[in-house]
C-alpha cells in the first residue's frame, strides 16, 4: 500500500479502466466448456487461467451489438469492429474467434489479453472479499455506496482508480489492451459442493488510442476511467 505525501502524474500515453456498464449479453467460457490451461493458474483456485483455443459462447449470434460484456465476465467485439480496431494500427494483439457450442466459428472475437500488469501500489474502489489465500489475486469487487429503495436514493458504484509504481510504466507501453493482475469475482478450480468451476477475470485497461477510436463510433454502454502512476 502506498503511504504518505507522493506526487502522482498520469502516463505520458495515457491508459485507462475500460468497463462495459450495459446489460450483459450471453453466456461463455467455464459453463459453455471452454478449455483452459489449468498450468497458467493458481493451482488452488486457478486464478489467472489462460484459454486453450477458442472461448465457447451461447446465446450471441443474433445480437446487433459491437462491444459487449458475458455474463461469465468475458467481453466480445464484433468482427466489423475487430477490423477497423486492426485497419487503425490499434495493437489489441492476436485476437481468436469466438465459437458456437459446438465449435462453429461466429462473426465475433474475444477482447482479451495474455500480457498482465503486475498488482497495483493502491487502488481506490475495489474492496477484496473470499480472497484465495493462496494467490490473493482473486476476490476483488467493485466498492458500492448502498442507496435507500424507500427514499429512491439509488446504488452507486465508487469510481475506480488503479495507481502503479513508476517502475511498472514501461509495460503500459506493451499493447492498447492489457490484463490486470488483480481479477473480478471468485474463482473455483473444482466442482465442489454449491460451487461450480469458475474463474475470476481481470479488468481490461485500454490505451487513449483505442479509448478514442470507440468514442468516436459513439458505442454506448463504455466507461473508461484514468490508470495513474507514482512519479
Amino acid at each position: 500500500m502506498v503511504t504518505g505525501s507522493v506526487k502522482i502524474h498520469t502516463i505520458n500515453m495515457n491508459y485507462f479502466v475500460f468497463t462495459y456498464t450495459g446489460k450483459p449479453i450471453g453466456e461463455s467460457g467455464e459453463s459453455c466448456g471452454t478449455t483452459y490451461k489449468l498450468d497458467t493458474g493458481c493451482n488452488l483456485c486457478g486464478t489467472g487461467v489462460l484459454l486453450a483455443g477458442n472461448l465457447k459462447t451461447t446465446k450471441i449470434s443474433s445480437t446487433g451489438h459491437d462491444i459487449f460484456q458475458t455474463i461469465d465476465g468475458d467481453y466480445i467485439i464484433s468482427e466489423k469492429l475487430h477490423n477497423e480496431i486492426l485497419n487503425e494500427n490499434i495493437d489489441i494483439g492476436n485476437l481468436k474467434n469466438i465459437v458456437g457450442l459446438k465449435g462453429s466459428k461466429l462473426p465475433f472475437y474475444h477482447l482479451v489479453s495474455e500480457l498482465s500488469l503486475p498488482k497495483v501500489s493502491k487502488a481506490n474502489g475495489l474492496i477484496i472479499e473470499g480472497q484465495c489465500m493462496n494467490c490473493r489475486r482473486n476476490g476483488y469487487f467493485n466498492d458500492l455506496i448502498m442507496g435507500n429503495l424507500e427514499k429512491k436514493i439509488p446504488t452507486r458504484i465508487v469510481p475506480l482508480e488503479l495507481v502503479y509504481d513508476k517502475m511498472d510504466a514501461p509495460l503500459f507501453n506493451q499493447r492498447d489492451i492489457i490484463s490486470s493482475w488483480e481479477h473480478i469475482g471468485l474463482s473455483s478450480r473444482e466442482a465442489k459442493g454449491n460451487r461450480v468451476i469458475r474463474y475470476a477475470r481481470p479488468l481490461l485497461i485500454v490505451s487513449d488510442r483505442l479509448k478514442n477510436f470507440l468514442e468516436k463510433r459513439k458505442l454506448r454502454n463504455l466507461k473508461f476511467e484514468p490508470i495513474k502512476i507514482l512519479e
